[in-house]
């Protein structure tokens, strides 16, 4: 059985008529790194809300580790899916340091266990020395890597990241990449990246996936506005 398993996945944004998804399906073995490689509009960054939970489909069935995220008679909610995510402007907690963004998810472990895996993380994406700073006081690479730290913290089942490179300049994207690769060796875990940059996939992923680039037809000026934006 595939790790990872996505059946018939459709879905349409409300108060549409057209599907940015129509019946999408994918399976992954555990440990594989999947690309999404794709221009705006062709649906990759909302077929990863849908893996999170964050959005409901229209049809299709979601199953992670054997045990169904989504299907037509349930649903799972975010929180329980073992699902981490990493966003393309790495939503870190300003107010926070880099420790309690870490920690930030380690709901139901002890003091010491969240401290003790904190440090494992700080030293996976080798900020060890980096726990007591704010996220401005990070360049974009550090700040990325504690995003990563975040996501995997809590033992996800899945990473999906969104875009995580469109906010570094060329030099500093080859050389996270590199380092992401090889945390994402380290860590063994089964990953979706979604991107548009063909550099990205082929450095990172096992596997790519090419969405189609084209919109859906549209059928009113409200419903290209919802597509678009």
């Amino acid at each position: 059985m595939s790790f990872v398993t996505i059946k018939g996945l459709s879905y349409a944004y409300p108060g549409t008529t057209s599907n940015v998804l129509s019946n999408f399906s994918l399976e992954m073995e555990q440990g594989e790194v999947v690309g999404l490689l794709g221009q705006s509009g062709s649906g990759k960054s909302t077929l990863l809300r849908l893996i999170a939970g964050l959005e409901m489909p229209k049809q299709g069935e979601i199953i992670i580790q054997g045990a169904v995220m989504v299907n037509p008679h349930s649903f799972v909610q975010p929180e329980r899916r073992g699902v981490g995510m990493v966003f393309q402007d790495y939503a870190l907690f300003p107010h926070m340091t880099v420790s309690q963004n870490i920690a930030f998810g380690l709901r139901g472990l002890g003091r010491g266990q969240r401290k003790d895996r904190v440090a494992d993380m700080l030293e996976l994406v080798k900020l060890a020395d980096y726990g007591r700073r704010y996220p401005h006081e990070l360049s974009g690479g550090q700040q990325q890597r504690v995003a990563f730290a975040r996501a995997l913290a809590p033992s996800p089942k899945l990473l999906l990241m969104d875009e995580p490179f469109s906010n570094l300049d060329a030099d500093l994207k080859s050389r996270i990449r590199e380092e992401l690769k090889e945390l994402l060796h380290l860590s063994g875990i089964t990953s979706i990246l979604v991107t548009h940059d063909h550099e990205d996939a082929a450095a990172l992923c096992d596997r790519i996936i090419r969405m189609p680039s084209s919109l859906p037809e549209i059928q009113t000026k409200e419903e290209r506005q919802l597509v678009t934006s």
